[in-house]
């Protein structure tokens, strides 16, 4: 029975942690695509791209083609995020959920807003952050999106403000990751799903061809890039492919 090799953890923990680096919610993706599209050329791993942007790779198989039934295993690039929704009238962005999520784990995060002109750095706080201020009102402010807005680390008192800045409703807000490894093996980050499925995924191949194997059949490693928002990999698996793990 043949062994199954392991893995580099040092390899898998260096692109997991470059993967964390870069902003990717939903929708803005481009970066982490072309990242991961350059490792699988490293590896000497084909791939293509479909017209949405997943990452379809294949590892070929010893069996012909008349024998062989494809495996696919799919991973996710995208992560939650936000997007500008409103600009108010005193400088703060009222902002909308990329995915599926709660604002409660979205108060007191530093952000990055993509802009036309550049990236721009903030917080995101509820309406009434102050405990000094609004005393134990505070405490009783709902749990939503409605209740939360950006406050950017720029002078942005106006709507005006914003206009100059070159704000605009749709643009997309990234949230910091904070990755932390600690001493014990434990690692804590925003967005591990599905990076550090990526980096596994990764990590994965990288043995396969450090150890020259080759699958008894077709193998197509995917990595989408919509699956926060509902739309997984289906569109990307190729036809003759009879079972999948995503």
């Amino acid at each position: 029975m043949q062994t199954l090799p392991e893995p580099d953890l040092d390899y898998m923990q260096k692109v997991l942690l470059e993967m964390l680096a870069i902003p990717s919610p939903t929708g803005f993706t481009d970066t982490i695509v072309r990242y991961v599209a350059e490792r699988l050329e490293e590896l000497e791993i084909p791939f293509e791209l479909t017209r949405r942007g997943t990452i379809r790779a294949t590892l070929r198989g010893r069996q012909s083609e008349y024998e062989r039934f494809d495996r696919a295993v799919s991973v996710h690039l995208d992560t939650i995020g936000a997007m500008v929704r409103e600009i108010k009238d005193n400088g703060r962005l009222g902002l909308a959920p990329v995915g599926c999520w709660s604002s409660r784990f979205a108060e007191g995060s530093r952000v990055s807003l993509f802009t036309d002109n550049g990236v721009i750095r903030g917080s995101v706080l509820p309406l009434l952050a102050s405990g000094h201020a609004f005393n134990t009102a505070v405490d009783s402010m709902p749990v939503s999106w409605d209740h939360v807005e950006l406050r950017l680390d720029a002078y942005c008192a106006t709507r005006a403000d914003c206009d100059t800045l070159g704000i605009a409703v749709g643009d997309f807000v990234a949230f910091d990751p904070l990755p932390e490894f600690s001493e014990s093996g434990h690692i804590s980050a925003r967005h591990l799903d599905d990076k550090a499925g990526a980096a596994a995924l990764l990590a994965s191949l990288k043995a396969i061809r450090d150890q020259g194997l080759q699958p008894m059949i077709d193998c197509h490693p995917l990595f989408t890039i919509t699956e926060e928002v509902g739309s997984g990999a289906a569109a990307a698996l190729p036809w003759d492919v009879s079972e999948f793990v995503g």
